[in-house]
This record gives structure tokens, C-alpha cells and sequence, in this order.
């Protein structure tokens, strides 16, 4: 319901009445300072979060080159999460949209890259996305022996994580809250297509992916998760249909692709153990329930990509979906990781054109 209450209010406020496109309450602001044509920039925002209160949070903005200075040209939106450990700088570097949207597509769009939170008291990078919880809706969403695998190394905003049995190896901000944040602060001071926006990540935020997008249910017409599959009791479906395209690698040795892939035998209800003691849903059992819970009626068919046959990579797409959305799901011979190492401009090409072809209708 708060989520409902959220969107509500906020397309109340940002739409602009009469418009044929669902356009930003920023389209036609003076374009700040700090929003420069072809140039990615920092962003800090306040974020209310309901676990720890407000929270200084920062996310990385690439306005494309092609970018229309008058701010009221309206064009698409892409967030990109970052993998575990990582940050939005330097995820931008590899996931290559922000090289996309200056120069392979002919209007550009805006790449927003989150920063996950990294308050581990621990030395090292531990940028992350809360994806998991030791209780969840299902039960433990790891097993909690962790004698087998090592202690979970527990962040400071997790007062209730035990090394010895938790599954809490993220933090425990509340990424959803800082999400809206992100949206609302892009589309109050840009001009955003409101029906051109969309969710993808790597890794961990692959998993927030598919973890977040029920909470935000009809704000994103697609998400593209790469190397990412939910943990048990964190894969829920979005109320409103949402067009999805996912890739991952068949070799995957930290997310298995599925029982056949995996050397770590089975967990409950059907999932697959991680090398970590995580239980994650099967892939194609997660596909399946994605496009059997929208209603899609085709059988599932190739889906031709300019990469197909490169390290055995394929696509299947399912149609007559709810609403017009489609599933496309992608594999290939790769590990945890995006496909066609070093060129891995070519997949993100693909995820971007699934994306512009699958605004809301």
C-alpha cells in the first residue's frame, strides 16, 4: 500500500497534463549546473529511510551528449546497479550504457548508477544492495551454518546480524526508499519519458532487480538482470506487468544457473545452493514463473540477437503477455559475468534495444 500511495502521489505531481507522452515535472526547467551534455556527474540526496531514518545516499547521472539544452526534449531513463563490492563509477566503466546513450542511439537517454551502501566496518570495498534478510518470507534465506562457509561479515546498519548465523551479507539500507529518492530527484530538475524507464544491474544488482521491482511495481516498463537470480522469498512478482530480459551465464560459480550447473546440490523449495551457502532460485524455473504469472500465451521462441552463436549465446522470448509486455530470457557458455568478455558493449547494445522497443504502452 505505501508503495501504491508513493506512485500516486508522485505521477501526480510530475506528469504534466495533456501531454501524449508521460512527461517529468522537469521538462522545461532551467538545466542546472551540475547536468552537463555527454558528462556523468555525482548526485547527493537525502533519503528517508524507514529502517534507519534520513540517510545521506549519492548516485552517479549521465546526461547523453545529444541531450537537448532547453530541457524539454523528453527522453528514456536507465538505472544501473552496481555488483557487490563495487561502485556506480566504477560500474559505468563495464556496463558501457553511458557509451550507448552518447553514441549508439540517436536521442540519447539518462543513466542513473546507484551507490550502494558500504558501512562494513571491515577494510575493503563493500558496496551493496539490500537484497536478502536471515528471516525472510520463506524462512532463512541462506543456510545459517556458517561454520561451513565462513562468518558473514555483518555491516554496521544490521544491529541484528550474527556473524556465526546470518544471512545479512549486504547492508541493511532500504534501497527501495533510496530508488524513489533517485526517481523523484531526476524527475523534478530533467525531462524525463516517464514511460521509458527502466531497471538493470550485474550480480547483486541483478538480484535487487528482480528483489525491488514488486515494491516499485508500474514505475519501470523493464528490468534487465545480468548474472543475477533472487534469493529465496525475494523474487516476487510486480502487480502491473513488466517487460523482463535476463541474462546469465550457463558456468556462473557464484549464482548457479541452475542444478545441472551447480556442484552445490539443492536447497529448499526447489532452490540451488550457492558456494556461499545462499539459496537462490533456478533460472529457468524464475523464467518460467515470470512468464506464466503474466499471462504470457506463446510458446517460448528464439529470439534473434547479432551476437547469436558468440559463446553459445541464445535468447527465448515469450509473447501475448499481459499489456503487451514480453520475457526474453539470454544464455551462454560465460561465468558470472556479462557475455562476450572484453566486448561487453555488445550485450548491454542488446539490453538497450529490448528496453527502447518495450516502453509502457
Amino acid at each position: 500500500m505505501g508503495s501504491l500511495l508513493w506512485r500516486i502521489a508522485l505521477l501526480a505531481s510530475l506528469f504534466h497534463a495533456g501531454s501524449t507522452l508521460r512527461l517529468s515535472a522537469g521538462c522545461g526547467e532551467p538545466l542546472g549546473g551540475n547536468f552537463q551534455p555527454g558528462q556523468s556527474a555525482r548526485h547527493t540526496i537525502q533519503v528517508d529511510d524507514p529502517n534507519l531514518g534520513v540517510v545521506t545516499r549519492t548516485y552517479r547521472l549521465h546526461v547523453p551528449q545529444q541531450y537537448n539544452l532547453n530541457n524539454d526534449v523528453p527522453v528514456p531513463l536507465v538505472l544501473d546497479y552496481h555488483g557487490w563490492g563495487s561502485t556506480a563509477i566504477a560500474h559505468e566503466k563495464v556496463a558501457k550504457f553511458t557509451e550507448i546513450a552518447d553514441n549508439h542511439d540517436e536521442e540519447g537517454f539518462f543513466v542513473a548508477s546507484p551507490n550502494g551502501m558500504g558501512d562494513n566496518p571491515n577494510p575493503g570495498q563493500w558496496g551493496s544492495f539490500n537484497v536478502s534478510a536471515t528471516i525472510g518470507p520463506m524462512g532463512p534465506s541462506c543456510d545459517t551454518d556458517k561454520a561451513k562457509y565462513g562468518e558473514t561479515p555483518c555491516y554496521s546498519s544490521c544491529p541484528n546480524c550474527d556473524p556465526t548465523n546470518s544471512c545479512d551479507w549486504t547492508s541493511c539500507h532500504d534501497d527501495v526508499a533510496f530508488t524513489r529518492a533517485i526517481l523523484e530527484d531526476i524527475s523534478t530538475k530533467l525531462c524525463v519519458n516517464l514511460d521509458s524507464v527502466h531497471q538493470t544491474g550485474w550480480s547483486n544488482g541483478a538480484m535487487f532487480n528482480y528483489f525491488s521491482i514488486a515494491q516499485l511495481s508500474g514505475i519501470f516498463a523493464s528490468i534487465a538482470p545480468v548474472a543475477g537470480t533472487p534469493m529465496l522469498g525475494f523474487g516476487e512478482l510486480p502487480a502491473v506487468p513488466t517487460s523482463l530480459i535476463d541474462f546469465h551465464g550457463i558456468n556462473d560459480d557464484v549464482i548457479p544457473y541452475n542444478l545441472e550447473h551447480s556442484p552445490y546440490g539443492p536447497g529448499p523449495y526447489g532452490t540451488i545452493m550457492s558456494p556461499g551457502g545462499g539459496y537462490f532460485y533456478d533460472k529457468l524455473t524464475l523464467i518460467r514463473t515470470w512468464y506464466e504469472g503474466q499471462g504470457c500465451t506463446e510458446l517460448g521462441e528464439a529470439w534473434p540477437t547479432p551476437m547469436d552463436g558468440v559463446g553459445e549465446f541464445s535468447c527465448t522470448i515469450w509473447r501475448g503477455c499481459k499489456d503487451g509486455v514480453e520475457v526474453v530470457h539470454c544464455s551462454g557458455d560465460h561465468t558470472h559475468d556479462y557475455p562476450f568478455w572484453p566486448d561487453y558493449i555488445e550485450g548491454t547494445k542488446i539490453i538497450w534495444q529490448f528496453m527502447k522497443t518495450h516502453a509502457k504502452q
